[in-house]
């Protein structure tokens, strides 16, 4: 069996306290616990990791935030989530996506929208789809078109053609 060890070293350029807890380290703080890093932190947990904060957590990184997680990533949100992009966002998936939006839905575009699909599209609307288009619609088919179409239907142009 090990033992528990604190040493303190005041050697120029290598001051170092050092502790080692052969088995459970704890630590309760009454009041408030500051920390200041003035170089790097690295830090190692080899079994799980739980931490539980009961009311505000902020992180501020002023450069980059590089996240690996080697299996599944879970978030789950009570309320609401928001997240601004002040650049661009990109959002690479390796095998299938799925949005599932109990409500409504929308989406604003203040500029170009270009949608590529490889595949095949197949959309079910169960109720009514109004399109409006405010400049000119090209549709371009370069196999057949089918329309099936159970009542009437109605074509009205303000113009003489």
């Amino acid at each position: 069996s090990g033992i528990n060890e604190l040493t303190l070293s005041n050697i120029k350029d290598k001051e170092q306290i050092y502790l080692h807890a052969q088995r459970d380290y704890d630590e309760i703080i009454e009041h408030n616990f500051t920390q200041r890093i003035k170089h790097n932190k690295d830090s190692q947990v080899k079994g799980n990791y739980t931490e539980s904060i009961n009311k505000y957590h902020k992180q501020e990184i002023l450069g980059v935030k590089d996240v690996r997680v080697g299996a599944e990533y879970l978030t789950n949100v009570a309320l609401s989530k928001d997240t601004i992009v002040g650049g661009s966002h990109t959002l690479n998936i390796g095998i299938d996506n799925k949005l599932r939006v109990l409500k409504n839905s929308s989406e604003y575009i203040g500029g170009d929208k270009e949608t590529t699909i490889q595949g095949n599209t197949i959309e079910s609307i169960h109720g009514e789809r109004i399109e409006n288009v405010r400049g000119n619609k090209v549709e371009v088919v370069e196999g057949s078109l089918d329309i099936s179409v159970n009542k009437d239907i109605n074509i009205s142009s303000q113009s003489n053609y």
